[in-house]
């Protein structure tokens, strides 16, 4: 080694294991500085630095460096760009970094279609597949045999990445970052070709068949025939390299055959399969290169997959792809590949070691590939044999039948992972093969169906054994696998199953009943699809047995199946089973459930009603679940109850009414024995599910029970609700109870000879669950009971009566209401400390909730008994807390109680218009104060409303127009009159609002109401002039409103010229009535666009023109 020593400079020194290089860093003595021939020096530790002091001030850096040969530029700077991206210590920024630039170079940064095809990107790719696996099986026999590799057997990447690894590194953590290398550019390679190829191939065709060869010599490398026992890395690289080999294959095609590549690479497999069994096919060893066996498998099973992903052709042509004659003797790459399966399953079936299990794992799933991808490979197909094997052999449904049957577990498996995996193969075949229904109603296919269905039994124990093997040692995908296939199965032929008369039906159908019973979720799913093609099919057609005593059967299993566990606590703490898993099984066994009732009628409910009478409480899981198998058939079984009542009243009997009395009586007698015992003494979930129970089968109570029955069930719901896990059930409950028994409550109460103090039940009854419901906090059960509560007030013929229920119904959230808005008072007066703001804020929500109630209790009492509305009383309760809560600070600036306050209001506006007319202007004015301060959409809504009518008997504008009675004309004057002052007091405060929203004041979401708003208040002012134009006070607002000075700082687009465009357009919309009403909306929204600068002024000629 020659050295040369400077003097006047610092020398910075770094070295490295094997040779010493020198860089200077310091332009200014560069071109005094060079470099000499370097030896390796094996005495410096690896990576290790040192400072060499001598005399001087000029800095420069000597690092040991690598002169590596055989790689240019460009692959150098992509190696370390992927070696940044896959190691575990490159920072984020660094791997993010990296891996973009990687990316934009493989794939460009135009579009693949137009830009010019990039040979050097190739040609890169290629140079580095040839340096990658140079040397790939030496190092893996090297490191197999002696535990590591030398340096100097290492390919280029491992060189690039000992002497760019920032960290101190042993050999086999520098070829692991090598691998990983690799592997990423071996992907990036091949979404490449999946992009790109075949335009290669068009127009550098030379280049596009030395990707090929690169690939191949590639493959050839890294899974040879002496790779028997690769490393797991080297496995990971020989699939990625077969991957790219495939995609290339698939689109390599010549003009005469698109599937030419497809068909050379099946040859090429079936050649080397044949050759590692020791059978000559007469092909020239000389004329191909054969691969391993394993390599050439997983050719196979990648081919289907990447002729699939073929963007560039349509479907039909990706059939072709793989099911079109390629030569003389009609054999498509299906029929190739099928030929090349069934050599390599009958070499490889009857084992003799770990790589003989191996290849057959690889067989059956490379089979499952071809027969997924294929729908011509069907289990007709299966049963064929091959004569251009040149050997005599089983099908392959006899394989695989032995390999799924009592045989499988009398072979010697080297290992239970490869026992397992060929169950979950060989039965992913036949599922595949069985789905591909090309050949249904075919005497082959029956015939296939029947032999396998006569291999269930004994001996052969075809399903049987490998599930009682796979239970055995808790396999539980092969398990899932073995479910599946027993479903297709009986899915697929159930016409044929159900009648018996094939050897093994009832076997399977046995079998399929133990498999729903699976605690696995996945094994039990897919069996429920078995029992819904079994109801497609009607009784007479089926055998006996698999009517009634197989549903009854059924029952039983669904029951215990979909029970909740019995250590059950809550989804938090369960362990057991998934909470997403739990719920899908339920939903699917819904309509199981259904088709078991309309089999079974009366029995389905008896049988469940005696689950759950004679259970233990101990046993609450059973108990909660048969609950849940009632309410799954309810609206069937409450439709069989109706017709019965139908049929009586017409005079008809049949057996289906003593069916329909059959479920009527045992119903009833188990609500009565349920509601005897308190609610508290259930299960929380058992509670919940009878909540469910109740409410479903309301129509059934209604018209079976008593009244007295009736509101006993209603307290017992009203008793239930204060638990948590039964609010929200109970509160639908007795909605649905009360919409359902009011009509027989209220004919009950007005009947002759009643009991004067049915009322009085009636109205304790009601409020109890009014104040029930308001206990619990839930908004939406609040609201729920509101609305059974009203609408059996309604019912009710005495309108005194009807208004005195109804007041006390509604009393507990009035109380409840000034309550809130007392606490809200005196919690906001005592300061700002966070006991109060949390007083402050549930006194808020219970406010919110209350007035929800107020709000539903109007919306359903919207009708007038005799001369009186029966909401005359409540308004005169309500009124006053209303009017509090309207000038509370508080409360007017939130916006969720402002909300519910316009909904109140609004309600009273559809429902009471005459009863309200008095205060109409101090609604008017609250409403726009309230918007000046929050801006809240309701009040606009509520604006517009007012503006326009309030319902189809009071109508604002243009109601002169309108032949309309003496009295409603009166009525309507008189209110025009008051919305006439309040206009012309508001109106120009009005307009400047919902113009200065949408031009910037106000988010987007409210353009619509803002709009809206806007122009019923100029439809209004149009209405009333004679000439029907819009007068000069109209125009005024308009103009007032575009030259405000908020408009103008909301927004620096909005001109004056645009200012009069836009009310030259309105006012031509609002001249042409109420039909121009979108077109208004449409010309505010690109106003407010223009005002945002997301469109040009010029959006506003398109208005003007038309």
């Amino acid at each position: 080694m020659k050295i040369i020593i400077i003097v006047s400079m610092n020398l910075w020194v770094t070295h490295n294991k094997r040779s010493i290089g020198i860089r200077i860093e310091n332009p200014a003595i560069q071109n005094h500085f060079h470099y000499f021939d370097f030896e390796t020096v094996a005495s410096y530790p690896p990576r290790k630095q040192k400072q060499v002091a001598v005399v001087g001030t000029t800095p420069a850096t000597i690092e040991m460096t690598d002169n590596i040969t055989g790689i240019g530029t460009l692959e150098r700077q992509v190696i370390e760009a992927a070696l940044v991206t896959t190691r575990p210590f490159s920072s984020s920024e660094e791997r993010s970094k990296a891996s973009l630039s990687l990316e934009q170079w493989t794939s460009g940064s135009t579009n693949a279609a137009t830009r010019p095809l990039d040979s050097s990107c190739w040609e890169a790719y290629m140079n580095i597949v040839r340096i990658s696996f140079a040397t790939t099986a030496r190092s893996s026999t090297s490191s197999e045999h002696s535990g590591s590799s030398t340096l100097s057997e290492a390919n280029v990447i491992e060189k690039i990445a000992y002497v760019t690894s920032k960290q101190p590194a042993n050999e086999q953590q520098i070829q692991r970052e090598a691998n990983g290398a690799k592997l990423l550019l071996l992907t990036l390679l091949c979404s490449k070709i999946r992009r790109e190829y075949s335009r290669l191939l068009r127009e550098n065709v030379n280049l596009g068949r030395c990707v090929f060869e690169e690939l191949i010599t590639a493959l050839l490398s890294i899974g040879g025939n002496n790779q028997q026992h690769p490393t797991d890395d080297t496995a990971t690289l020989m699939r990625a390299c077969c991957t790219a080999v495939a995609a290339v294959a698939v689109r390599s095609s010549s003009s005469q055959c698109l599937n030419e590549g497809v068909m050379k690479m099946i040859h090429n497999c079936k050649t080397s399969i044949a050759l590692s069994l020791g059978i000559n096919h007469g092909t020239n060893q000389l004329d191909i290169r054969p691969f391993s066996p394993t390599v050439a498998l997983t050719l196979l099973a990648d081919l289907p997959g990447e002729a699939q992903s073929r963007n560039d052709l349509p479907n039909t042509d990706i059939e072709a792809l793989l099911q079109m004659p390629f030569d003389a003797a009609n054999m498509s790459a299906a029929d190739a590949s099928l030929d090349t399966l069934q050599l390599s399953l009958g070499g490889f079936i009857n084992g003799g070691g770990e790589v003989q299990d191996s290849l057959l794992c690889l067989t059956l799933k490379s089979l499952r590939k071809w027969a997924e991808a294929c729908k011509s490979i069907t289990i007709s197909r299966l049963m064929e044999t091959s004569s251009s094997n040149g050997t005599s052999g089983n099908s392959f449904l006899s394989q695989l039948v032995a390999l799924l049957s009592s045989q499988s577990e009398q072979r010697q498996w080297s290992t239970a992972r490869h026992a397992e995996k060929a169950i979950i193969q060989s039965a992913n075949v036949l599922t595949a093969c069985i789905d591909n229904t090309s050949d249904f109603c075919t005497q082959s296919r029956r015939s296939a169906v029947s032999s396998m269905l006569s291999s269930i039994q004994a001996p052969v124990e075809f399903l049987v054994a490998p599930l009682r093997n796979s239970e055995m040692h808790s396999w539980e995908d092969a398990t899932v696998a073995l479910s599946n296939l027993a479903s297709t199965l009986a899915r697929e032929e159930m016409e044929d199953i159900s009648t018996c008369q094939l050897q093994g039906s009832f076997d399977l159908i046995q079998l399929l009943l133990e498999l729903q019973a699976h605690p696995v979720h996945n094994v039990a799913l897919p069996v429920l699809e078995v029992w819904l093609a079994l109801q497609d099919i009607p009784t007479s057609d089926r055998h006996s047995s698999l009517a009634a005593p197989l549903y009854m059967q059924l029952v039983e299993v669904m029951l215990n199946r979909i029970a909740f566990p019995p250590t059950f606590i809550s989804w938090e703490e369960e362990l057991e089973i998934e909470s997403s898993d739990f719920d899908e099984m339920r939903r699917m066994a819904t309509d199981v459930l259904i088709g078991a009732y309309c089999l079974l009628r009366s029995a389905y409910l008896e049988t469940l009603a005696n689950v759950i009478t004679a259970t233990s409480s101990d046993d609450w899981e059973i108990i909660e679940a048969a609950l849940f198998c009632l309410c799954a058939a309810s609206r069937e079984a409450c439709a069989r109850v109706k017709s019965v009542a139908n049929a009586v009243s017409s005079g008809r009997d049949s057996p289906v009414s003593s069916d329909g009395n059959s479920t009527a009586l045992g119903l009833t007698q188990l609500v009565g024995s349920s509601c005897s015992s308190p609610a508290s003494s259930r299960h929380h979930l058992v509670l919940s599910g009878m909540c469910i129970f109740l409410g479903s089968y309301s129509t059934v109570w209604a018209s079976s029970c008593p009244p007295q029955s009736v509101l006993e069930i209603l307290a017992y719901l009203a008793s239930a609700i204060s638990t948590p896990a039964a609010t929200e059930a109970a509160g639908k409950g007795m909605r649905l109870l009360l919409i359902a028994a009011g009509p027989k409550l209220a004919r009950a109460a007005a009947s002759p000879g009643a009991d004067p103090s049915s009322y009085n039940f009636i109205s304790a009854a009601l409020t109890q669950s009014m104040e029930a419901a308001l206990s619990t906090g839930n908004p939406t059960v609040m609201e729920h009971v509101a609305e059974g509560c009203a609408r059996v007030c309604v019912q009710l013929k005495d309108s005194s009566q009807t208004k005195t229920i109804l007041t006390s119904v509604a009393m507990p959230s009035v109380q409840r209401s000034r309550s809130s808005l007392d606490a809200i008072s005196a919690s906001s007066s005592g300061g700002d400390s966070g006991q109060a703001s949390i007083q402050v804020e549930a006194a808020t929500q219970t406010l919110i909730s209350c007035l929800g109630v107020l709000k539903q209790l109007i919306r359903f009492c919207d009708a007038s008994v005799g001369e009186t509305h029966v909401l005359t009383d409540v308004l005169t309760v309500v009124w006053p807390c209303l009017k509090d809560i309207s000038t509370n600070s508080n409360c007017r600036r939130n916006e969720d109680v402002l909300s519910r306050l316009f909904g109140v209001h609004s309600q009273l506006l559809n429902a009471v218009p005459t009863l309200i007319g008095p205060h109409v202007k101090d609604i008017i004015s609250f409403v726009v104060q309230a918007y000046e301060e929050t801006f809240c959409a309701s009040a606009l809504d509520y604006v517009s409303a007012a503006a326009e009518s309030f319902d189809s008997e009071q109508i604002f504008i243009g109601w002169k127009s309108i032949h309309l009675p003496v009295s409603k004309v009166r009525v309507l004057r008189n209110f025009s009159a008051t919305i006439d002052n309040l206009l012309l007091e508001h109106g120009e405060t009005i307009t400047k609002s919902c113009i200065g929203g949408i031009s910037g004041g106000a988010p987007q979401i409210l353009w619509p109401s803002l709009s809206e708003c806007l122009f019923a208040v100029m439809l209004h002012i149009i209405s009333e002039s004679p000439s029907g134009e819009p007068n000069p006070v109209l125009q005024s607002w308009l103009r007032s409103a575009m030259t405000n000075n908020s408009l103008l700082n909301n927004s620096q687009n909005i001109t004056s010229e645009i200012g009069t465009s836009m009310i030259q357009i309105l006012c031509d919309l609002a001249k042409q009535g109420v039909k121009s009403k979108a077109k208004a909306k449409m010309v505010m929204t690109d106003f407010g666009k223009i005002a945002k600068g997301e469109t040009t002024p010029e959006a506003l000629h398109a208005y003007s023109i038309s």
